[in-house]
């Protein structure tokens, strides 16, 4: 699963497949211990437009009655994101994009939970696939809607860490994926390719969700 990620300022407004969002994705707020229920920056389709949205993390089927229940719906597999109830219908026609400079795992230690931050090798904005909703009904009127992280497989180095890792869409699939037909969508996911990412240990002030400051991805020696 993905349970915690990191959002920054992009980097590389010129691989940007929106070139009309780089002015407000390289001045978005930085999050660097971006939890479940907190509000994440989201590309997604509005009208035949490219916006960005601030939305909450966990879906929120407009069915719930509990906003606790969002907690199970950070993730949606691959596998069963087109047929699960939770997701099909937003899988149909509300698909987006998250940005993400690199998200964090952990691996359980004798000494406890230790976590990693896993990004582009090269610092490469990353974007990951999902899905949204509109603003439920239990939600503050302030708020514009929910999100979720579609995961896979994890792969490479990824995979030493954790079974599960986001989605990662190249800028030429990411606008395809986010406005195509449901059944173009999933061939657009199967077909995706991993990024060239790298693994590197930092501090458990990580596992804190208050903790949320530059240095939480400074890299520690677990040599």
């Amino acid at each position: 699963m993905c349970g915690r990620f990191v959002q920054l300022p992009l980097k590389f407004p010129e691989r940007l497949p929106w070139p009309e969002l780089a002015g407000e994705l390289q001045e978005m707020n930085p999050r660097y211990n971006l939890a479940p229920t907190q509000r994440a920056a989201v590309v997604l389709d509005e009208a035949g437009k490219a916006v960005v949205r601030k939305l909450r993390w966990g879906l929120l089927p407009r069915w719930i009655k509990d906003t606790k229940q969002s907690y199970s719906m950070i993730n949606a597999r691959i596998e069963t994101v087109a047929t699960k109830p939770a997701y099909r219908a937003a899988f149909k026609s509300r698909r987006c994009l998250i940005p993400m400079a690199g998200y964090y795992e952990w691996r359980d230690t004798p000494d406890g939970k230790q976590p990693y931050f896993i990004a582009h090798r090269d610092g490469i904005d990353l974007f990951a696939a999902g899905l949204w909703e509109p603003r439920h009904r239990l939600q503050r009127e302030t708020e514009e809607g929910s999100c979720t992280v579609i995961t896979r497989d994890a792969r490479d180095e990824a995979g030493t860490v954790h079974d599960r890792m986001p989605v990662f869409l190249e800028p030429d699939a990411a606008d395809r994926f986010m406005r195509a037909g449901p059944d173009e969508a999933m061939e657009i996911l199967m077909a995706s390719p991993t990024p060239p990412l790298e693994v590197r240990a930092v501090s458990r002030r990580v596992n804190g969700v208050k903790e949320d400051e530059p240095s939480l991805l400074d890299v520690i020696d677990r040599t």
